[in-house]
């Protein structure tokens, strides 16, 4: 079972994953990544961006099997919670829209979020927008 902050009662962190975090699993996936996963919350706006990056590199029906194991593995954020934080976030900084989604996911839920790599425009804003939400690297827990 689950808790709606910070750690699932198995003692793993719960973090809002962000696209880079899901691609990163799927190529390079390992028993720390699957963890993170199974107490992950993602919004549909984070599994869109999965399933069209996956499309341009993989078999169509391949990337909707994997979005179909993330669903069933792990929380699934309503967008009626996250998408007026989202556009929030989007006037603020400029950073992908996706991205906003992950940061206003994270701020629902009172989580970090967690990102696979250093993106520039994240860095470029990192101090004012951890702020308002927490942001981790993957490179800083595993």
């Amino acid at each position: 079972m689950k808790s709606e902050r910070g750690s699932s009662l198995n003692g793993s962190k719960k973090f809002a994953l962000d696209t880079s975090f899901l691609i990163y699993h799927y190529y390079k996936g390992n028993k720390k990544t699957s963890e993170l996963l199974r107490n992950g919350v993602i919004n549909y706006v984070t599994l869109s961006e999965v399933l069209y990056v996956l499309c341009r590199y993989e078999n169509p029906k391949e990337a909707l099997s994997y979005i179909e194991e993330i669903v069933k593995l792990a929380s699934i954020a309503p967008s009626s919670k996250v998408s007026l934080i989202a556009g929030q976030f989007k006037c603020k900084y400029p950073i992908a829209l996706a991205d906003c989604w992950v940061l206003a996911t994270a701020k629902v839920y009172r989580i970090p979020s967690l990102f696979a790599f250093k993106e520039k425009e994240i860095i470029k804003h990192l101090d004012l927008i951890k702020k308002e939400v927490g942001v981790v690297f993957l490179d800083e827990i595993v």
